[in-house]
């Protein structure tokens, strides 16, 4: 099965590796077969066959639509200043023998000055999965490349129908890939059926490490945080969005994962001073505490979740970065809600302090 090169034309997260190759993808129809041939590696043995009977359950078909992505576009050494901290950049590992593409965060830049034609600026980036996950090592502007966006694979939304008619679910023709090369649905929430729609909920654990947030919109759907924190960090966690009173202007949250390890990589993304997350109207997100909780996460809290028909809005999370004018009014706005909650935990605890008291008299005079 011979394909040219111009059908080269996605990237793939390899199962045997996890590293990302250059590749093309061909439907059998008659087998209702995808096969993933990889540039780099041309006899046919080396390639990943997959059929429609390999999945059986939507969040399946959704793992797998996230492997695939548009190509990464080198960085030309005049463009380096456009690589920031806090970028996710998809970069050289090299180990031992091997240099191969992963993903990793830009943790630092160390800029120097120098002629277009030559960058002599030095990047230290977080590797966010493969042989150096977690670990942060130095990069030059050769290695790294931009994770690009753009409309997903007609043959992948082909393959994906065909996995959706067999259990009985919706089409893909509005799925689009992320800039963190996953993949997004584009339209409101009724065009999704239930079982596309996975807000979370007790899995295959009774135990959970999550984070409590607040001062999130109200209608903010949790897919949309899904998305933003895998495109930020190339992690996949659950998250929530409470119900509130009426009275309140804002919502509490929660994003869980099932590591200590994916659970501080979050928290640093969040609470990184360099940047400040927002929705698109400018409401800061906060952490409830600083604490990581571990523990039973019961949530049958899919129930719970209102009916979201945003998720399809462009922009609706962003970051905010140190030295802009939007950062310092979003900054402002973050510690007038800490000051604010200072106030509350205050009177909640003076609250406390105060039946204690009535229980401890109540006590006393039943002697």
């Amino acid at each position: 099965m011979t394909v040219s090169i111009t059908d080269y034309n996605l990237e793939y997260r390899c199962s045997t590796d996890d590293a990302w190759y250059t590749c093309a993808v061909v439907l059998d129809h008659v087998n209702h077969h995808l096969r993933v041939k990889f540039r780099d590696f041309v006899q046919s043995f080396y390639d990943e066959v997959f059929s429609v009977a390999n999945f059986s359950t939507h969040s399946e078909i959704e793992q797998f639509l996230l492997r695939f992505r548009p190509i990464s576009k080198p960085v030309e050494d005049y463009e380096c200043s456009g690589v920031v901290q806090g970028m996710l950049v998809c970069a050289i590992y090299r180990n031992k023998n091997e240099a191969l593409y992963f993903d990793a965060v830009v943790d630092a830049v160390r800029y120097k000055a120098h002629k277009p034609e030559e960058c002599l600026c030095s990047y230290l980036l977080c590797w966010q999965h493969g042989p150096g996950n977690g670990n942060v090592t130095k990069s030059t502007i050769e290695d790294i490349c931009l994770i690009t966006d753009g409309p997903i694979h007609p043959k992948l939304i082909e393959f994906a129908n065909l996995m959706k008619q067999q259990l009985k679910g919706t089409s893909v023709q509005s799925w689009v890939f992320g800039s963190a090369g996953h993949s997004s649905r584009v339209g409101s929430s009724a065009e999704l059926s239930d079982h596309d729609i996975d807000m979370g909920g007790v899995k295959t654990t009774d135990r959970h490490h999550y984070i409590m947030l607040e001062n999130l919109e109200k209608d903010l759907c949790p897919l949309l945080m899904m998305d933003f924190i895998h495109e930020h960090t190339s992690i996949t966690a659950e998250s929530y969005v409470f119900p509130s009173l009426l009275a309140e202007t804002y919502a509490r949250g929660a994003i869980m994962v099932d590591s200590t390890t994916k659970l501080k990589r979050i928290c640093d993304f969040i609470n990184n001073p360099n940047h400040v997350i927002t929705s698109f109207s400018g409401r800061p997100w906060v952490l409830a505490e600083d604490d990581l909780r571990t523990g039973t996460f019961n949530a049958n809290l899919h129930s719970l979740q209102p009916k979201y028909e945003n998720y399809g809005k462009k922009n609706e999370l962003k970051v905010v970065r140190l030295g802009t004018e939007e950062y310092r009014k979003c900054k402002h706005l973050k510690d007038l809600f800490l000051e604010f909650r200072g106030h509350l935990n205050g009177l909640v605890k003076r609250l406390g302090m105060e039946e204690k008291k009535n229980r401890d008299l109540f006590s006393f005079c039943k002697l």
